[in-house]
């Protein structure tokens, strides 16, 4: 009747093990359940599993539960000893179980290591090809508890049903595993990216800062050789007035002054006085807009603005580049077309609009050409169209337009973000959209489109 029982008891544990395998992915959460179904047939106070890795020449336990004992680390893999070093390695090597008396550890010293057992059972767990997965061992400390030949059998029916189930686990384990590590590699490589990206925007960031800086350079180096004309005709007009001045005294001082000698030199007062006149206030004019101009390139600021007086000042300042080229720039915009907005980028705007007709659309300095620059109210928002009747460009070059660092000019001092910074401040500070059509000998047209206004947003940011 005992032995029904217990017969009725296994055929129960090996049910729950086989539905235990199908629910659950986790090895060692199956081996804990095992466990605990074994403990209700006979003593399982010291049991573990062993799981091989051939290639590697190594087990890892994954699961380990004695008394006397602390096991090793769970999961991390032990260099697997010698069979006549170890019973599990004894187990594992000859794919047989192993039964072990406290006479045998006796008579065989330095087999194993821990606390010499009283009794101790081990099998194989053995995949389709009889090839070694662990072993499964359990064993026991005390006289009290030994483990008889029904049990032996047993415990060798228990571990082919552990062996079937691993195999399916360890098929997921390696699966998860495989899917951990390709995950891991993935974010790592994401992470690099990430920072090849980060790298590689404050290294684009850093190039358009210094393309604005060298765009302002340039402005300040034709400025002041624009200035350079006027105040050099002062310098000489003030040099020959002083000169006449000199003369005059003397002739005075000799008493040979006579009315004729008088209305000369008053006469040379007021040309020159007329020409520094002149002058100056070229010179004066130039250096407005180019101290307006200069500090709106370089500040982030939102001001009101009239555009048709911002965008003569801009033109004006980039005079020095037009200056002795055919090209003739037509500007058309309402004379009360007043923005908030951010002048500083309709500077750099209207600037490399201008810079890349006179680079790539009249490549020759005595190319004749017309620049139209017209602006226009639109409900709240500001049409501005630009365009040149120079050289063109294909559909292929038009794609890459606003591409940073894509240009034509490579090596010629272009340096491919002239377009970009521009497509960048449109859609940017200005908050707007920019649409381009060109072809072959058929020039190049900018339609820009942005609100007149841009004081709310900068409020609410």
């Amino acid at each position: 009747m005992e032995r029904l029982a217990r017969l009725e008891a296994v055929q129960s544990m090996l049910l729950e093990i086989g539905q235990t395998s199908t629910s659950c992915s986790d090895i060692t959460e199956f081996i804990h359940a095992v466990h605990r179904a074994l403990g209700r047939i006979m003593y399982a106070a010291n049991f573990y599993v062993a799981l091989s890795d051939r290639e590697e020449g190594t087990v890892r336990f994954v699961y380990f539960v004695d008394e006397s004992d602390e096991g090793p680390p769970l999961n991390q893999p032990v260099q697997l000893a010698s069979a006549d070093a170890s019973p599990t390695a004894w187990v594992l090597q000859n794919r047989q179980t192993l039964v072990v008396t406290a006479a045998d550890f006796k008579a065989r010293l330095n087999f194993g290591a821990g606390s010499a057992a009283e009794h101790w059972m081990g099998c194989p767990l053995l995949d389709q090809q009889h090839l070694p997965l662990g072993a499964i061992v359990i064993q026991s400390y005390t006289p009290e508890h030994t483990y008889s030949d029904e049990d032996q059998a047993l415990f060798g029916v228990i571990a082919n049903h552990v062996s079937v189930a691993l195999q399916g686990l360890q098929s997921m384990d390696r699966l998860e595993r495989a899917v951990q590590e390709r995950t891991a590699r993935l974010e790592e490589k994401n992470a690099a990216l990430n920072t090849a990206l980060t790298q590689l925007q404050q290294a684009q960031g850093e190039l358009v800062r210094q393309e604005k800086l060298a765009s302002l350079g340039r402005l300040v180096a034709g400025v002041a050789h624009e200035i350079n004309t006027p105040l050099g005709i002062c310098v000489t007009a003030t040099s020959h007035l002083v000169e006449e001045l000199r003369l005059t005294r003397e002739e005075l001082g000799a008493g040979e002054m006579t009315e004729d000698s008088l209305n000369s030199f008053l006469d040379i007062v007021d040309q020159s006085l007329r020409i520094m006149t002149t002058n100056t206030q070229r010179a004066a004019s130039l250096v407005r807009s180019f101290k307006q101009v200069a500090v709106d390139q370089s500040s982030d600021d939102i001001r009101s603005f009239n555009l048709r007086n911002y965008l003569n000042e801009v033109l004006l300042s980039l005079q020095p580049k037009l200056k002795g080229r055919p090209v003739k720039v037509e500007v058309d915009c309402p004379a009360d077309l007043v923005l908030e907005s951010y002048p500083g980028a309709v500077s750099q705007i209207v600037t490399n609009m201008l810079m890349n007709s006179l680079v790539h659309g009249f490549e020759e300095r005595d190319q004749a050409g017309t620049i139209t620059i017209r602006a226009a109210l639109d409900g709240d928002a500001v049409a501005l169209a630009y365009a040149d009747d120079g050289a063109g460009m294909d559909q292929d070059t038009l794609d890459k337009l606003f591409d940073p660092f894509f240009t034509t000019k490579r090596g010629n001092g272009g340096s491919g973000l002239g377009a970009h910074i521009l497509y960048n401040l449109v859609t940017g500070p200005l908050g707007g959209s920019v649409q381009v059509e060109s072809a072959p000998g058929q020039g190049l047209r900018y339609a820009l489109s942005f609100p007149r206004s841009r004081r709310a947003e900068k409020l609410a940011a």
